[in-house]
Formats: C-alpha cells, sequence, structure tokens
C-alpha cells in the first residue's frame, strides 16, 4: 500500500473512532491483528460487541468508499471477527459488523461520514 494511501486510511480511522464516540459506541481496540488481517476498530455500543471497517476515500471517481467492501473483503472481516472473539473467549454475545464510509478532500478534510449498521451479514452471524 502506497504512503498516501496509508496516510488516508489512518486520518479516516481517527475521523471514524471520534464519530463513534459522538454516537455513543466505546472503543475498544483498534487496529488488531488477527491471522486473517486486521480489524479497525472494536466496539461496544449498547451491549453488542461491533466490529467496524472503516473505508475511506479521497476521491469519488469510484463512488461512496463503502462500495470497495467487496464480497472477498467480508469474508476476511467475519473471520477477523470471528478469531477476536475465539481469542478473548467471548461466547453468546451478541455482535455485528458495521462499516464506517469516510469522504476526505485532498488535504484529508472530512466532506462526509456515514454510518452503515449491521454492513456485513453471513450464517455465522
Amino acid at each position: 500500500m502506497g504512503r498516501e494511501r496509508k496516510m488516508t486510511g489512518a486520518a479516516g480511522e481517527i475521523i471514524a473512532s471520534s464519530f463513534l464516540k459522538k454516537l455513543g459506541y466505546r472503543i475498544l481496540r483498534s487496529n488488531f491483528r488477527t491471522p486473517f488481517g486486521e480489524i479497525d476498530i472494536v466496539a461496544k455500543h449498547k451491549g453488542v460487541i461491533v466490529f467496524v471497517e472503516v473505508r475511506s476515500r479521497t476521491t469519488s471517481s469510484f463512488g461512496p468508499p463503502y462500495l470497495s467492501v467487496t464480497r472477498i473483503k467480508q469474508t476476511h472481516i467475519i473471520k477477523n471477527a470471528l478469531s477476536y472473539m475465539n481469542r478473548h473467549r467471548i461466547i453468546n454475545a451478541c455482535w455485528r459488523i458495521d462499516i464506517v464510509s469516510v469522504k476526505m478532500d485532498r488535504d484529508r478534510k472530512l466532506e462526509s461520514i456515514e454510518l452503515i449498521e449491521n454492513a456485513v451479514e453471513d450464517d455465522h452471524i
């Protein structure tokens, strides 16, 4: 991943964390590594564990950021969530996967932000 993309991603995650906190989410972990990749944000909201995928863009050429979450990426997100719960011995807990879509200008100033709750669903959830 190029330096610019990493900086855009990091800025988007900071913006997303702040946004989620304002909505009442309690951030438990950020950038949690699993054998399948990384969970951007692990939070708790109204008693539910929430695994948050943050997608950030500085251009609209390819549509809103959330469109970049392909079916393959969704599978990785689910595996990451299950790995986190297994590692922390979380059993019979309510959980979901949300996406925060962050659109910024070229100077990484926020233009728009959107929360999509229950954005990824699977038979495992």
